[in-house]
């Protein structure tokens, strides 16, 4: 038998990220998972996107298990591979992307024109030799609710491996938080 944990939908990211730190603190057992205490909305850079601001002034930094990042506000500036991205990916307006984390070492980025979230995705090889832009989500509490921690999880890491996700931290704190199935 199947067993389907139905997210709410237009979850957003005040409701989720309390819910991750709790559930986490439930259980010491998960090394790979780290939420970091959200960023003094002082401290943040100037022009960052709205959402990205809420987000880090929730968490400032999110491990989500070993293969997901979303990266803290002071490291923002050092991920910036514009040319890179725009070489492998072919996209001739780079400069809307912002990097703000990582998926399987390859950039996570939000549309800085209208609050998307992206993967570069490089199917096989590395992804700085040649990418695709995957839109994931229509902006960041649709990313948080369901891909990262929600059942997209998986496609989110590509990993479709039963025993794989079993071992991974971050899908482990999603069982335990009752977001996807145990």
């Amino acid at each position: 038998m199947e067993v389907v944990v139905a997210v709410p939908s237009g979850e957003t990211m005040e409701l989720l990220i309390p819910e991750l730190i709790r559930a986490r603190q439930a259980d010491p057992d998960l090394p790979a998972v780290r939420i970091r205490p959200g960023a003094p909305a002082g401290s943040l850079p100037d022009g960052l996107p709205a959402d990205l601001r809420r987000l880090l002034s929730l968490s400032n930094g999110i491990h989500l298990g070993v293969r997901a990042t979303v990266l803290p506000a002071e490291e923002l500036p050092f991920y910036e591979y514009a040319e890179t991205l725009a070489r492998a990916a072919g996209i001739p307006n780079v400069e809307d992307y912002l990097m703000i984390g990582t998926v399987n070492e390859a950039p996570l980025l939000l549309d800085t024109t209208d609050g998307s979230v992206w993967a570069a995705r490089a199917g096989s090889g590395l992804w700085y030799q040649g990418c695709t832009l995957v839109r994931l989500a229509d902006g960041l509490d649709a990313f948080v609710s369901d891909w990262a921690a929600g059942p997209r999880f998986p496609e989110l890491v590509e990993s479709d491996d039963p025993d794989d996700l079993a071992r991974d931290d971050w899908w482990r704190l999603l069982q335990a938080a009752g977001r996807v199935p145990a």
